[in-house]
């Protein structure tokens, strides 16, 4: 009878031991993290690794074995090292997705992320996924990807209706960065470079040249050093726009509207086309007026100004001095009460307030009367009528360019190189082929075309 009784004590603290380990090593939260590998971390109450699962191929080098049973920070700082080591990160920058479930802290892992990264010498932008949605979750599953991308794609369609799910489902996190930001995508088999898209299209054996030492970048057939720093973007908007937090340029596009105008009588004018002063004040600028010559005045005075002389029916411009020649004037000039004048005919009268007349229709222009004009300015479809303005709310995204570190200058490759510091060229590989880029001793030619909108 003891030794049942010590039996079932013991069975009952071996299963009580067996509950409490897997009641502690339970899943309590998950952290999706999306570099290019895809990695998904279970944590358990003690935020302790109690199972990490690849979500793509690239993901199997990372995960490994090592990783269970880790402390959190631990873990992290491992898993930096082992996707800095496997060369998935090209260059000084890196942008991560992540989203995390129920007591993991968003500002924690951001920080652990980022000094970790910044140890190795390498910038991480960490964007973090605040919540998903089921649509997020049904995306996911549809096209075998993580919660935490398929959320972020979600993202970008509704801001860009025109780009699909199929389009960027394959596309690593910088590049669908990148069309978050600037709304630039590119198809499927292409990958997104600054304002265009490449695709590869062939391989070559590179030639034999000289090229410029590592460190170093080849500009107008010299060798600069290039900047160590990380060159930054600048977003800018045009036209009046202004720059949001999320580098879009939001506003009032405004453009001249289509006039549509008639007159009863004569044809509409601009009152600024004119420079007659009763025209200049008869109202809007933007106005249209209809001019009307019904009574209008002829010229009524001889000669531009007083002291100009009437000589045989002809304006006398004049009196010019004397000559001391036969004539006592120059060429056709002809002498009047002891002064020379030139005969003009062209232009003999002149309208009661001193303008000249209107040589088209013989009538003095001050005395044409003007009215309103009817009709009104018209918009496409997408403007609102504002005076003689069309208006519309503008939202789209930023254009931007290249920043370099202080006293480096940007060439067209998006490098940043010291004017100042120069260096012999070497012996080397190179690819002399159009839209080509070295890669080991090969060219790898690409196909480049815009990015889409």
């Amino acid at each position: 009878m003891k030794k049942k009784i010590i039996i079932i004590v013991m069975s009952l603290i071996i299963m009580g031991v067996i509950g409490y380990m897997l009641w502690n090593n339970r899943t309590i939260s998950t952290i999706t993290l999306e570099i290019n590998p895809s990695i998904e971390i279970k944590l358990n109450r003690n935020n302790k690794i109690v199972r990490i699962v690849p979500l793509n191929n690239d993901a199997k080098n990372i995960v490994k074995r090592n990783l269970y049973g880790k402390e959190l920070d631990s873990a992290i700082a491992m898993i930096v090292d082992n996707v800095i080591d496997s060369s998935y990160i090209h260059g000084d920058e890196v942008p991560i997705l992540i989203y995390a479930t129920n007591n993991i802290n968003n500002e924690y892992i951001t920080n652990e992320f980022s000094r970790k990264f910044d140890e190795r010498q390498i910038h991480a932008t960490i964007i973090i996924i605040d919540n998903v949605t089921t649509e997020d979750r049904q995306v996911a599953k549809k096209y075998n990807i993580s919660i935490a991308k398929a959320a972020y794609i979600n993202e970008i369609i509704k801001e860009n209706s025109n780009i699909t799910i199929e389009t960027l489902k394959e596309k690593p996190i910088g590049e669908l960065r990148e069309t978050k930001e600037r709304g630039v995508y590119c198809d499927e088999g292409y990958t997104l470079e600054g304002s265009f898209c490449l695709k590869e299209i062939n391989r070559i054996n590179a030639e034999i040249g000289d090229i410029c030492p590592e460190g170093y970048d080849e500009y107008e057939g010299k060798c600069y050093e290039k900047a160590e720093g990380i060159t930054t973007d600048e977003y800018r908007c045009h036209r009046g726009l202004t720059l949001t937090n999320d580098n879009k340029c939001t506003g009032i596009e405004q453009i001249e509207g289509t006039p549509n105008f008639k007159c009863n009588a004569g044809e509409p004018i601009r009152r600024d086309r004119l420079s007659n002063p009763s025209f200049r004040e008869a109202g809007d600028p933007d106005e249209y007026l209809c001019e009307d010559r019904s009574n209008a005045e002829y010229p009524t005075e001889r000669c531009y100004k007083q002291e100009h002389a009437i000589i045989n029916g002809k304006c006398g411009m004049g009196p010019k001095p004397l000559l001391p020649t036969p004539t006592g004037c120059a060429g056709d000039d002809v002498n009047y009460n002891g002064g020379c004048y030139d005969l003009t005919p062209d232009e003999p009268y002149i309208c009661p307030n001193g303008d000249r007349y209107d040589t088209n229709t013989e009538l003095c222009p001050d005395t044409f009367t003007y009215t309103k004009a009817t009709g009104n300015y018209t918009c496409p479809a997408d403007y609102t009528l504002n005076g003689s303005k069309c208006e519309r709310a503008v939202t789209e995204p930023a254009s931007f360019k290249k920043l370099c570190p202080e006293g480096y200058i940007l060439l067209d490759s998006d490098n940043c190189i010291n004017p100042n510091k120069t260096t012999d060229h070497i012996k080397g590989s190179i690819c002399n082929e159009r839209d080509s880029r070295l890669s080991g001793n090969m060219c790898i030619i690409y196909e480049v075309v815009e990015a889409k909108h």
